[in-house]
């Protein structure tokens, strides 16, 4: 098992250009936390979001969480899934917003593939929910079952995903080491305390979410855009921090800027 918080991800370039140019080069950086369980970060040099997906592989199925920001990316990392695992492959998002998805078209016209497709509505009917964002379900993939909760806020599909054999929690651009972009304040405020009450009873291990945008100074971003990131704070976070999170924002009907060490809550 990978120690997460001792991880060093690409982390972009001072000249991008060269980077790219680079016969050493990558793409996506791939860490193995478990036989069955992968984290991959997306090149700052490629596009400034670097973003981090996840693919979790069951006996019967496997299941991608997020696809990253390039379509061309999306191609690599097909091909760096499809090395791992043969195995009937599920596509979902954390939400909507296009640097979560860019890559899908790669997985959308291959076999053997199904890319479950954006928005509340379709999240809906491909999960079976009755309603959002109250119900949480699961997505088998033979003997492992990945629960799912909606916790809209940062957007109006946001999604949450619990992996009890990992025990990861991924929270999306809900909560991560960087700016938490709120878009709808009370749903962002209900979705946190949601998903406390949700992960009480479960071990987690880690918060994992889309990006890092912090460095390891308390309080210190990263510039918006910024394609070189060469003291970033670690990727996981923890339970105790979405405690401290729901906080620092229960009760509060005004939208506000709140920092908070680990991250920044960012009204917009």
């Amino acid at each position: 098992m990978v120690d997460l918080t001792l991880v060093e991800w690409i982390h972009g370039s001072e000249d991008c250009e060269a980077a790219r140019e680079s016969a050493d080069y990558i793409e996506w950086q791939q860490v193995q936390y478990l036989p069955d369980t992968y984290v991959f970060r997306q090149n700052k040099c490629s596009d400034y979001e670097a973003n981090f997906v996840y693919l979790l592989v069951g006996a019967t199925k496997a299941l991608l969480i997020d696809t990253g920001a390039t379509k061309e990316g999306g191609e690599i990392l097909y091909e760096m899934v499809r090395k791992i695992t043969p195995a009937p492959l599920i596509v979902v998002h954390t939400h909507g917003h296009p640097d979560h998805w860019r890559g899908d078209p790669a997985f959308k016209n291959a076999e053997n593939t199904e890319v479950v497709r954006i928005g509340a509505i379709n999240m809906l009917k491909y999960l079976g929910l009755d309603t959002w964002p109250d119900d949480p379900v699961g997505i088998k993939l033979g003997d492992r079952l990945i629960e799912v909760l909606p916790t809209p806020g940062h957007e109006s599909a946001s999604l949450a995903y619990y992996d009890p054999r990992s025990q990861f929690l991924f929270t999306g651009d809900t909560v991560l080491p960087g700016r938490l972009y709120v878009n709808d304040w009370p749903s962002y405020v209900d979705s946190i305390a949601r998903l406390l009450d949700w992960v009480k009873d479960k071990p987690v291990a880690h918060v994992v979410g889309g990006h890092i945008e912090m460095q390891r100074t308390p309080n210190v971003q990263y510039p918006r855009s910024t394609q070189y990131q060469p003291d970033e704070a670690p990727l996981p976070l923890s339970v105790s921090d979405i405690e401290m999170l729901y906080a620092a924002i229960s009760g509060k009907e005004t939208p506000e800027r709140i920092e908070l060490g680990s991250f920044v809550v960012w009204p917009y």
